[in-house]
């Protein structure tokens, strides 16, 4: 184990300059979380991209990514409750991320949320993300900052 160094000998942090202890300010504690995301987009270079643009700009943590609709449903089904908001993208390297969100519209929890994120958002595309259930679409290309804006007011209840 490392030896703790404080900033004068004989003081601790919990301690006052006598070296008594002080008592905790419990109402100066909170419980912080960051959301869980779970990332379905088969080009790696944007979901390095979104996974550090989660991070930094929405506060979120990207806890796994999948590149095709059959991984993501394997891992959906075994981590039922394990995410907060699942990302999708539309066309994948194997199957659709419809298919996903079709999934996802019979088998999520109600808290969890559902985001398409693709290019060339087309109001059909659009229609046909939303009729599957999912709880937001964004562009890509033309709407990144939404949709960060949008991951970092997500209401996740923080968990202990």
């Amino acid at each position: 184990m490392a030896a703790l160094s404080y900033s004068a000998p004989g003081v601790r942090p919990d301690n006052d300059l006598l070296g008594r202890d002080k008592p905790m300010d419990r109402t100066s504690l909170s419980y912080t979380t960051m959301t869980r995301i779970y990332l379905i987009e088969d080009n790696p270079l944007i979901a390095t991209t979104l996974t550090d643009g989660l991070q930094a700009f929405s506060e979120c943590d990207v806890i796994g990514t999948a590149t095709t609709s059959d991984e993501a449903i394997d891992w959906l089904k075994a981590n039922p409750g394990e995410w907060d908001a699942a990302v999708i993208d539309v066309f994948l390297a194997k199957g659709n991320g419809l298919t996903v969100a079709q999934y996802l519209k019979d088998n999520k929890l109600p808290e969890q949320r559902t985001v398409v994120l693709m290019n060339y958002a087309t109001s059909e595309v659009r229609e046909g993300a939303l009729s599957a259930g999912v709880d937001a679409v964004f562009d890509k290309s033309l709407q990144l900052e939404a949709f960060y804006d949008f991951c970092a007011k997500l209401n996740i209840t923080p968990r202990r």
